[in-house]
């Protein structure tokens, strides 16, 4: 009966086709092949019709298959199944045909790539990269599972053997499957020159376990959505855990740089397990959202300093011995958790943590604008507690200490309220040293006087005030400080920056303050010291003559003599003012009330 199909249960009962169904196919009495599966009948999704085909194209194995001199074409539409291809669970290596098969989706990009559940051996590494392409397996159960010994398992490379103006590809979209390496592989899967791209429930298995080893490798991958993927051993068992579960940095293209990894998305991605779970070399305004890098060896997230403005929001990180050790530039960590050490490192900067639980935070020396705020730290029984700062205006607000309960206290800022919580008194071991505050306007900062120091003989306290908020960083002559001394005595000692040098010698001398109802005395300075006392006149006053005019040689005698006993009397007086006069220019002299 004419357009009947043929029936063949395999691919090599089709490529032995007899001279008659040759014949047949050829002169239209059979309209094709009915193909049931590729290497026994049934292990294929389901039966395909090939028919015969003019096509120029070469026999691939899978949509193409020439045999006595005709050709046989299926045309996939959608989706197209690996198992078509030859690409078998059972083989025990699948290098060839997966290689023919991503050709084949090369070629057609508005197919699908369907790879089956098991785990499919290959011994070389592959790239697949493309325009729009599209994989997909079966979840956790699809394995790519390299067994050769290169460095790379798997590729979705776009630089790969290209120039300097090699473009960037786009539109990638992988999802469930698993791509898995062995002991030495040092890539497990790498990704080079993609952008707008997507994974999803893509997961990375065994890798090499030692400091180059790495699951996942970002080389200049921007714009890229990576959902709900990761490298756990807890969700894809490993014979061999690679290193570290990500990296993500620079790629070259060509003989240049391909710019760092920017702008991609983690959402509720996982590494743990391992010995770094992220690794942020080069890479900028990368967002993570939820999930998790716990249970690693060494650190949870490290984020080199030539990173910037990374976003981590929800992540959880716990029984790390780091959780994060964090040396770029504007990362923001919003509603974390740090089950044991956030570490800042020396060379960061305005890095932000707010609404974070967190066992110990390290700030180390150089790190600058560092804030935490809205946060609690001691949070959990088990791990690492405590404050260590030497960091640059570290900002600490409403900031709790959970075994305490006490806020650390620090930056009151001048807009007409001060907060009793808006600022953190410090430990200096002298007055000079730098004050901590993150106000641009200005604002106070208290400081505690450890040991002695220039101008400091005893303990006590400073209140130092300064318009630029930076105090003594700044070389501003506007800092003045306030103290009082660790004494019983009513009095406040008052010192001024005249230069801008940076020296101690920039400062006034201490100054001691009195209050009006507190004098100074003769060994206590206050504006003055008090003159010492001068007794007062005790020489009898004068008295007037009484004598007329003279007339005559007795009365002319009389008023010599009287004119005589009043010039004695002025004369002990004048002395005796004189005397006095002196004592009192003395005693001002000594009391600093006239200069010597």
């Amino acid at each position: 009966m004419a357009n009947q199909f043929l029936i063949k249960e395999t691919m090599a009962d089709m490529r032995g086709l007899s001279a008659c169904e040759i014949l047949a196919l050829q002169s239209g009495c059979c309209a094709g092949v009915e193909l049931l599966g590729y290497y026994e009948k049934g292990d294929t999704p389901a039966p395909i019709i090939y028919t015969r085909s003019t096509t120029l194209l070469a026999d691939n194995g899978g949509s193409i298959v020439e045999t006595g001199g005709i050709k046989l074409e299926h045309q996939f539409i959608e989706h197209a199944n690996a198992l078509y291809f030859g690409v078998s669970t059972s083989l025990a290596d699948n290098a060839t045909r997966l290689t023919v098969f991503f050709d084949y989706l090369k070629e057609n990009k508005a197919l699908e790539g369907v790879l089956p559940i098991g785990t499919i051996a290959y011994s070389q590494t592959l790239n697949f990269v493309f325009e729009g392409a599209k994989l997909r397996g079966q979840g956790k159960g699809t394995i790519l599972k390299f067994t050769g010994s290169a460095d790379r398992a798997f590729e979705i490379d776009a630089f790969k053997g290209g120039t300097e103006t090699t473009q960037f590809i786009n539109n990638i979209t992988i999802s469930d499957m698993v791509f898995s390496g062995n002991a030495n592989t040092t890539i497990t899967l790498y990704l080079r020159g993609i952008a707008r791209s997507k994974f999803s429930n893509v997961w990375v298995g065994d890798g090499k376990n030692s400091s180059d080893g790495y699951g996942w490798y970002l080389a200049s991958v921007q714009l890229t959505q990576f959902l709900g993927c990761g490298c756990s051993k807890y969700l894809t068992p490993m014979a061999s855990v690679p290193y570290a579960g990500i990296f993500i940095g620079l790629g070259q293209r060509g003989s240049i740089t391909a710019g760092n990894s920017t702008n991609n998305t983690f959402y509720q991605n996982y590494f743990e397990g391992l010995s770094i779970g992220v690794l942020m070399s080069q890479a900028d305004e990368n967002t993570f959202i939820g999930g998790s890098s716990e249970a690693n060896s060494v650190y949870g997230i490290v984020v080199g300093k030539d990173c910037k403005v990374n976003t981590f929001i929800g992540v959880g990180l716990e029984a790390n011995p780091v959780d994060v050790s964090d040396s770029s530039s504007y990362s923001t960590y919003t509603n974390c958790y740090f089950g044991n050490i956030l570490r800042i490192g020396s060379t960061a900067k305005q890095i932000s943590v707010v609404g974070a639980m967190i066992g110990r935070i390290e700030i180390q020396d150089g790190a600058r604008y560092i804030e935490i705020k809205n946060s609690v730290y001691n949070r959990f029984k088990n791990g690492a507690k405590g404050i260590f700062d030497l960091g640059k205006r570290t900002s600490f607000v409403n900031v709790e200490d959970f075994d305490s309960e006490e806020f650390i206290k620090q930056n009151i800022e001048i807009d007409g309220t001060i907060a009793a919580d808006s600022y953190e008194v410090k430990e200096k071991n002298d007055i000079l040293t730098p004050i901590n505050s993150i106000n641009p306007v200005g604002g106070f900062s208290p400081i505690i006087i450890k040991d002695t120091a220039p101008f400091w003989p005893i303990q006590g306290v400073a209140l130092g005030v300064d318009r630029t908020g930076n105090f003594n960083d700044t070389n501003s002559i506007s800092s003045f400080r306030i103290f009082s001394k660790a004494n019983t005595l009513d009095e406040l000692y008052f010192t001024k920056k005249l230069f801008g040098t940076g020296a101690t010698t920039d400062w006034s001398p201490l100054r001691r303050l009195i209050h009006d109802n507190n004098l100074a005395t003769t060994t206590i300075k206050g504006i003055v010291s008090q003159s010492a006392v001068v007794a007062n006149v005790v020489a009898s006053n004068g008295t007037k003559s009484v004598l007329n005019d003279a007339t005559d040689l007795a009365t002319s005698v009389a008023l010599v003599n009287d004119l005589k006993s009043k010039y004695n009397q002025a004369v002990d007086l004048i002395n005796e003012l004189k005397a006095q006069l002196n004592a009192k220019l003395q005693s001002d002299r000594a009391s600093g009330q006239q200069s010597n």
